[in-house]
């Protein structure tokens, strides 16, 4: 079993857990722009593990003092919501739980739960919402005109949204590896329209 780096002290007043640590360095950003203070991001480390560690954050120093807790994960599955919810709720004990997909519960904390990259926007990852906010950038007409060719290949990528980043991020002035570099590069952007149902999920935490 995965050694799980638990923080030792949950400091903040409002805690959003997302899948890993490449989603806390794009949160931290998005959070950052829209003007919420006093938030901890932390990353599970792969939304399989959501099960396991949903529940033992739970018992981390702090967690009790929190007047916000919002869970954001991929929606690769149907029962994307429906697990998160069911962790919440069975698990964890909570009886506030949103019933339905970017809203928050009114309770202590307020329990919010947001399925990426939402209802308005096209495919099931953060990698298609931050992809979303660049489609007229200059360098996708290359990054599509790659993923076209690579596409082709008897061995090809299992996922073409991770390499879409990828490669977009090596078009980039100064290449960095991951959606969180990039975000602190202000490679995504971050006024995009693409993200307003994310925003209006997250401005709950002001």
């Amino acid at each position: 079993m995965e050694k799980v780096q638990w923080p030792e002290k949950i400091l903040n007043r409002k805690l959003i857990a997302v899948e890993g640590k490449d989603d806390v360095g794009f949160f931290v950003k998005l959070l950052d722009e829209i003007g919420v203070t006093n938030f901890f991001v932390w990353g599970i480390d792969g939304k399989g593990n959501f099960n396991r560690d949903l529940p033992l954050l739970s018992k981390v120093p702090g967690f009790a003092s929190l007047t916000h807790f919002a869970v954001i994960r991929d929606g690769d599955t149907d029962e994307a919501f429906a697990s998160v919810r069911s962790i919440l709720c069975q698990k964890m004990g909570f009886q506030n739980v949103p019933s339905t997909h970017g809203e928050f519960a009114i309770g202590t904390p307020k329990i919010g739960i947001f399925i990426m990259p939402g209802k308005s926007v096209k495919g099931n990852t953060l990698e298609d919402l931050c992809l979303g906010t660049v489609e007229e950038h200059p360098s996708m007409q290359c990054v599509n005109e790659f993923v076209s060719c690579i596409s082709a290949l008897k061995d090809r990528p299992k996922n073409m949204s991770k390499t879409k980043v990828q490669v977009f991020l090596a078009s980039q002035p100064e290449i960095v590896n991951s959606i969180g570099l990039g975000a602190s590069k202000n490679y995504w952007d971050f006024t995009s329209p693409v993200l307003d149902e994310l925003k209006t999920f997250l401005i709950n935490l002001k």
